[in-house]
């Protein structure tokens, strides 16, 4: 059954039902609000972290996505951004954009993705809108909650370790993976890759623990464009601050750099400039990092922060400034 055969009202009320049944423990007038015009939260916070994206099919899912996984994104785009902030994500907003040819079952797994994402983060599912389009849009609002320990992107210092939580570079490879064979012709080996693109995961287990030790951190964002382009946002964030990075500490999945030389690209292409990655790049205090160094097996120290007011790239054969470049939406590539 498409869609379109029983319209918007009843897909609101499937919707909602679905969201229902996976709510406990909420205030009676909170949860009253998740049925009225808008939702109501407590003010349990000194500060409401508030983040937004948008997800539109021929630009973010690729075609072996299945409406599931589109589901599982959109929550974890949104609830990355939270993260990166040095809070706890709380709630999230979700508006859909869908096709009338949509089926039923489609639809609910949409739901079901979205609604899977929710309980893995912890986070409620509290409203929304939904409205027609030739394509499939996701766009979400999540909100979160911190104290006095947020942290900022200005806030680097000289002598900081540069860190990031898992490995770079799997995205990119997976998607000219995916452009070239299909899932059931890979191998066991490239699993966790296609995961990476098809399925991706936050550090939620490394996020707690940094928000449980705040003196760890002078500054954090996740990596969604790029490390090349994160470290250029954090330089022009941070006066007279440089950043040098030592590709031999950049840690990767070891077939991704075959993977890269059988699609002419070099690996640095794919743990640079590429992003998508949901990780999140770090700037450490270096005496609070050596304290809690045995606790911190997801974090990789990939290099320091300088006064050199550039951004270079350090192997065994050269030094060279690292090209500031990534994914951009609204520009030629």
């Amino acid at each position: 059954m498409k869609i379109s055969k029983i319209g918007e009202r009843k897909l609101i009320q499937r919707l909602l039902k679905k969201r229902d049944e996976t709510l406990r423990n909420i205030d009676n007038t909170i949860l009253k609000s998740y049925h009225d015009d808008a939702a109501i939260e407590e003010n349990t916070s000194k500060y409401t972290v508030l983040s937004t994206d948008m997800l539109i099919q021929h630009s973010h899912f690729p075609k072996q996505m299945t409406y599931f996984q589109m589901g599982e994104k959109i929550v974890t785009v949104n609830v990355s951004d939270i993260l990166a902030m040095n809070a706890t994500p709380i709630s999230i907003l979700i508006a859909m954009a869908l096709p009338s040819t949509l089926t039923l079952d489609e639809f609910d797994e949409i739901i079901d993705g979205i609604l899977y994402k929710c309980k893995e983060y912890d986070v409620t599912l509290i409203g929304g809108d939904l409205n027609q389009s030739d394509e499939i849009i996701l766009s979400a609002t999540t909100t979160g909650k911190i104290n006095k320990n947020i942290k900022l992107q200005s806030n680097i210092q000289e002598d900081n370790l540069v860190a990031i939580t898992g490995q770079l570079g799997m995205p990119a490879a997976a998607l000219d993976l995916l452009s070239k064979y299909e899932i059931k012709d890979l191998s066991n080996e490239y699993e966790e890759i296609i995961k990476s693109i098809l399925e991706p995961n936050l550090p939620i287990k490394t996020a707690k623990f940094l928000r449980e030790h705040p003196t760890l951190i002078t500054s954090m964002t996740d990596i969604t464009d790029g490390l090349a382009i994160e470290l250029g946002h954090l330089h022009e964030k941070n006066t007279n601050i440089g950043f040098e990075i030592y590709a031999d500490k950049l840690p990767y999945n070891k077939h991704i750099s075959q993977i890269a030389t059988e699609n002419n690209k070099s690996l640095n292409d794919y743990l640079l400039h590429f992003g998508e990655e949901f990780e999140l790049l770090l700037t450490l205090d270096k005496k609070e990092y050596l304290k809690y160094k045995d606790k911190l097996n997801n974090i990789h120290i990939i290099g320091k922060v300088n006064n050199s007011d550039k951004i270079t790239l350090i192997s065994q054969k050269s030094v060279k400034t690292m090209k500031i470049t990534g994914y951009e939406h609204l520009k030629e590539n």
